[in-house]
């Protein structure tokens, strides 16, 4: 029985799912519900599955549109009734390279994805799969719009077709487990690279603000022991990741080339230093 303040058993299953609750269909309605506005802001997951079932409607009806413009255009028609003024039906320019490996798009083995918007993307099927498949990420790589499973289900179908031995890409997006391991990696780095930017933000801040001798004591007593902290931590994680955020600090720190950032005592050299043997293992 739905009421006004719990949705029905289907949908709170739905939001489940997106939620990558593991074992959700054992859950009473009461329970997960529970679970659901307690730990996953059920409010968000509604508007989320709202906006998903937007998407989906206008792509049907950018679709249906499409099909109708085709049977009542000029080549449909009957030559009797075709006339020279008639304007010439627009053709669809489909990109020539693999948005994914940026190679050119084979002849037979590819993917047409239409977006709301009525353009139309392809890609190689293979790199397509792959990145399903390892990323946990169904959507479009450039836009992040949504596959629905009616194009998984014709991803598979084409991979199928072309012989390659690939795991279902629908398969994997309807194994919740699968990827929770996954998600909470990245959600844990992108966590600890935040608390370590705060910190270098911090830093800039007080060699730009303090009095010299108060700023290295600041500097050595508590910002360089927080950062060194969550750095080893993203560093024993993602070695490569951690590179990548050292290299953006440190420009941070410098500030733009036209416009660098005021450093009268030197500090920022010390800072960018220190940066740089912690990306290089010298604590």
């Amino acid at each position: 029985m739905q009421t006004r303040s719990s949705p029905n058993i289907e949908t709170l299953q739905r939001l489940a799912k997106q939620a990558t609750i593991p074992d959700y269909k054992k859950l009473s309605k009461q329970e997960l519900f529970q679970r659901l506005k307690e730990q996953f802001d059920i409010d968000r997951l509604m508007r989320t599955e709202a906006r998903h079932e937007r998407l989906k409607n206008v792509r049907e009806s950018k679709k249906r549109k499409h099909e109708g413009e085709e049977q009542n255009s000029p080549a449909q028609q009957s030559p009797a009734k075709s006339t020279s003024s008639a304007p010439p039906v627009k053709k669809v320019k489909l990109n020539t390279i693999d948005p994914i490996m940026m190679v050119p798009i084979g002849k037979k083995s590819c993917f047409k994805f239409v977006r709301p918007n009525g353009t139309v993307v392809r890609f190689n099927i293979e790199s397509l799969v792959d990145y399903l498949i390892a990323s946990g990420d169904f959507n479009d790589p450039e836009t992040r719009i949504p596959f629905s499973d009616a194009d998984l289900t014709e991803i598979d179908a084409i991979a199928k077709k072309s012989g390659l031995n690939k795991a279902s890409v629908l398969a994997a997006k309807n194994d919740v487990n699968a990827y929770s391991e996954a998600k909470f990696r990245r959600d844990a780095l992108l966590a600890l690279e935040r608390c370590a930017g705060e910190v270098v933000t911090d830093i800039l801040q007080i060699v730009e603000t303090y009095d010299p001798d108060e700023a290295q004591m600041q500097l050595v007593m508590r910002e360089f022991p927080a950062f060194l902290d969550y750095f080893r931590q993203i560093k024993d994680a993602d070695p490569a990741y951690a590179s990548k955020c050292n290299a953006h600090w440190r420009l941070f720190m410098k500030g733009p080339p036209n416009r660098p950032n005021r450093d009268e005592c030197g500090l920022i050299h010390v800072v960018c230093h220190f940066l740089k043997n912690c990306d290089q293992g010298q604590y």
